[in-house]
Order: structure tokens, then C-alpha cells, then sequence
């Protein structure tokens, strides 16, 4: 994290993909440097993606996100609405992950988290935890946005079974991971 500072701002630079190279969860870092005990004034954020729930869940928050497309990627201006501080999420049995093996697939029931912390939590894992090929996950909905969040991690999806607030996927690696 790079820190650039003077008497009236603090700005930071962060890089997605070098986050998740140093086994870093984005969003964590991002939401300590924008609410954190030494919070800055501004984060810079690039990517080689759109990283959708982390936008979603910083919109959530309050925080007001510039961004631009280029050749390179996205880049991100994030800013906290001075407005409005964040609400801690309070962490109970019913917003937590739950686990268990089916037919020899690790599932992953997301159920009881709400949209969009229910989407972080399955990137999270799959990113930091989870080292083999498949994994079924029971969630509430799935749009297309994390469909192609999923692609773009080189994760195919298969709808295995779809009821009124339950969808149970299948995700399965395109490529090693």
C-alpha cells in the first residue's frame, strides 16, 4: 500500500490483483483503508476487472466510487461520504457461512447472508480458502453478474437446482486453481 500524504490529504493506491497475489481479500484491505483506525482520504483502486460486489458493498457503506475503463483495466476513485459513517455488520450464526460435504462435493450455504455480503463471501473463500475444483453453493439468488464474475475467475456455473429462495450451483474450475 502505497501512502501519500500532506497536511490536508491522505491518499492510498491499491492494485486487486496484487492484493490477491499476497493472499489479501480486497474488499477487507479496501474497507480498512477507507474505515479503518488510520483510514485515508482517497483510495485509488485498479483492476483488470469490474470487481462488482466489492463496488456494491462500498455503495452500501456509503462511499462515493468514480471509475474509469481504460486499455489497462478500471480504475477506481473511492471516497468516504462524510455524511455518513459506516454501520458495522454484526456477525451472528445467521450471517455466517456454512459448511458440508455432499455426494463428496464441499457445499457452501450462503443462505443466511444478505446480497451483496452473500456473493464476497463465496469470492472470498474461493480466493483465499479453497483449493480444489468444485464446489456446489446454496444462495438466494444468482444474477448475471456474478455468473460473469465467476467466468472471468475461470469458474463455470451450472444451476442444479432453482426453488423460491434457494438456488443450489455447481462451480466448477476451467482452469487449475
Amino acid at each position: 500500500m502505497q501512502k501519500q500524504s500532506d497536511t490536508e490529504c491522505t491518499c492510498c493506491e491499491l492494485c486487486v490483483e496484487t492484493l490477491l497475489a499476497e493472499g489479501l481479500i480486497p474488499v477487507d484491505v479496501v474497507l480498512d483503508a477507507i474505515f479503518g483506525e488510520n483510514s485515508y482520504a482517497e483510495v485509488t483502486l485498479r483492476s483488470n476487472f469490474d470487481p462488482i460486489p466489492l463496488r456494491l458493498k462500498l455503495k452500501q457503506l456509503g462511499c462515493n466510487i468514480g471509475r474509469e475503463k481504460s486499455a489497462d483495466g478500471w480504475l477506481f476513485s473511492i471516497t468516504r461520504n462524510a455524511q455518513q459513517s459506516p454501520t458495522p455488520v454484526k456477525k451472528t450464526s445467521d450471517n455466517k457461512a456454512r459448511f458440508h460435504f455432499d455426494s463428496e462435493i464441499l457445499t457452501m450455504d450462503v443462505l443466511g447472508i444478505e446480497y451483496p455480503n452473500n456473493f464476497l463471501e463465496v469470492l472470498r473463500f474461493m480466493e483465499t480458502s479453497f483449493d480444489d475444483d468444485r464446489l456446489r453453493v446454496h444462495i438466494k439468488t444468482f444474477p448475471p453478474k456474478f455468473q460473469t464474475l465467476l467466468s472471468e475467475r475461470g469458474w463455470t456455473s451450472l444451476i442444479e437446482n432453482k426453488q423460491d429462495n434457494c438456488v443450489v450451483l455447481l462451480l466448477e474450475a476451467t482452469i487449475a486453481t
